[in-house]
């Protein structure tokens, strides 16, 4: 992929990458496990994952990047809302014939904790911002604060 694609500026490649193949995986399982409707099970749920959470991190992203006060408030908000219609999706579907319930519910799992523990070790990588004392001088009127700021080691 193109390093100057919107996917690889957003950080969703490896998580992409590594759901994807937990996601062959698993479908690959449930069709051995279950025949064609665990294939089906596992392919559906595979593309309901990378679909949802992509679009809540882009969500997410982009709330960043605009307002970052609110950047935890929205990814707490976004990956409840993530869980919850998955849990919905399951309900409405544990009784269809089409497809093997329990191949889609292992699926769906296996894949949301991989996108989550991924996206977790892409942000744990970041440098650390950080905020370097000069740049606080004309946030204070206060001398006793300026001569304290600009004092080194203090």
């Amino acid at each position: 992929m193109n390093p100057d694609s919107p996917v690889a500026a957003n950080g969703l490649i490896r998580p992409v990458i590594g759901t994807a193949i937990v996601g062959i995986i698993g479908t690959v399982i449930g069709g051995v496990a279950a025949g064609g409707p665990g294939l089906i099970a596992g392919v559906m749920a595979t593309v309901v994952v990378l679909l949802f959470f992509g679009l809540g991190q882009l969500a997410i992203q982009r709330v960043m990047a605009n307002n970052p006060a609110l950047g935890l408030n929205v990814a707490l908000g976004v990956y409840l809302g993530q869980i919850l219609f998955l849990f919905i999706l399951l309900a409405l579907l544990r009784n269809a014939t089409f497809f093997d319930p329990k191949v889609f519910a292992g699926v769906i799992v296996a894949c949301a904790l991989t996108w989550t523990a991924l996206i977790v070790v892409q942000l744990s990588k970041r440098p650390a911002t950080y905020v370097e004392p000069e740049s606080t001088l004309g946030l204070s009127d206060d001398p006793e604060v300026v001569a304290r700021l600009r004092k080194p080691g203090s």
